[in-house]
């Protein structure tokens, strides 16, 4: 599902003045971890992502304990060496096969963005960290186009609507007017993409959020 700035939207910067013609097609890629806790040097569980209707959702067995805190709230443990999810054993691969899939998967998209509910302080951080012990970083950079920060988009849409908490859980309550399983990075990143649509940021709304690889280095430097 590729966006344009004269259809849909499109990830420009703000003041390139590009025309129709001029502007790249970018593919949206909604995306989310599962993690060991919440700190930047967590471990990955799970990785998922979506766009349109292609889906990328694969486990990993982590290298840290799980917190008592990230399980309650997952529902993830290990236990002889197997990943369990609400008791329920989970299929894992290596970290390495898990980022050589998503590197595939995000192969097959024309020019991705990669756009998660604060990727610049949480998601994108953890993945890079452990994209660069893999010496992966630099086949993802190549790869993806850029990011786009859904937390700072939707606080600036919905800046005069009486929203008070921009988590993403109370947003899709707000907006689209219902719940879903949240802690689980394959129901969160289903939800995010409808949500998304639903705000329907314009082009240079997009255009302010979207962050270019340098700055995202220089953030997590």
């Amino acid at each position: 599902q590729l966006l344009c700035s004269c259809q849909k939207s499109s990830v420009v910067r703000e003041g390139a003045d590009m025309s129709c013609d001029q502007t790249e097609n970018h593919t949206p890629v909604f995306f989310e971890l599962e993690t060991t806790g919440l700190g930047t040097f967590c471990d990955i569980i799970q990785v998922s992502a979506i766009s349109g209707d292609k889906i990328f959702n694969v486990y990993t067995y982590p290298r840290q304990q799980i917190s008592e805190g990230a399980s309650a709230v997952t529902g993830f443990t290990v236990a002889n060496q197997t990943l369990f999810r609400h008791g329920v054993p989970m299929e894992t691969k290596t970290h390495e096969e898990v980022l050589t899939d998503f590197l595939a998967f995000l192969g097959t998209l024309h020019r991705p963005v990669l756009a998660g509910h604060n990727i610049k302080g949480f998601d994108w951080p953890i993945m890079a960290r452990l994209l660069r012990e893999l010496h992966l970083i630099n086949k993802f950079n190549k790869v993806l186009t850029g990011f786009l920060d859904t937390l700072t988009l939707a606080r600036a849409l919905l800046r005069n609507s009486g929203v008070k908490n921009f988590k993403q859980e109370t947003l899709v309550k707000a907006i689209l007017k219902k719940s879903y399983n949240a802690h689980d990075a394959m129901e969160d990143v289903k939800s995010l993409q409808e949500l998304f649509y639903a705000l329907n940021p314009t082009p240079a709304q997009m255009a302010r959020h979207y962050i270019s690889h340098g700055e995202m280095t220089h953030h997590i430097n």
